[in-house]
């Protein structure tokens, strides 16, 4: 199943740069059920805070593509940036944290990009 409300990354850079702690979205409007929803997006937030990111992420895009292979690369980038959302710092700048989620999401860009 398509879910129809796909949160846009534009929302989700802006709730997670907010000065007080992030108003992340809710995990049935980004994660498919197919996935595991709340639970999987849960999971992957702890991953994310850990000091492995990279390999992290590259885990959970291969997890993605095996469990859902309709997903988009956009969709993917959508899961992954809601996960790490409360992973923000409340107390970074904005620009800082903005600067942090467009790295995170051109390193997430490239490897979704990947056959």
């Amino acid at each position: 199943m398509r879910y129809a409300g796909l949160t846009s990354a534009v929302f989700l850079l802006a709730a997670c740069t907010s000065p007080a702690p992030p108003t992340c979205p809710d995990a049935a409007s980004v994660v498919p059920a197919k996935l595991g929803g709340a639970t999987y997006l849960g999971g992957l937030t702890e991953r994310l805070a850990g000091p492995d990111r990279e390999n992290v992420v590259l885990e959970a895009v291969q997890d993605m593509r095996k469990k859902d292979p309709a997903l988009t690369p956009d969709e993917m980038i959508d899961i992954l940036i809601a996960a790490d959302c409360p992973n923000t710092d409340p107390t970074t700048s904005d620009a800082n944290e903005r600067a942090r989620i467009k790295v995170f999401r051109d390193n997430v860009e490239q490897i979704t990009n990947l056959p």
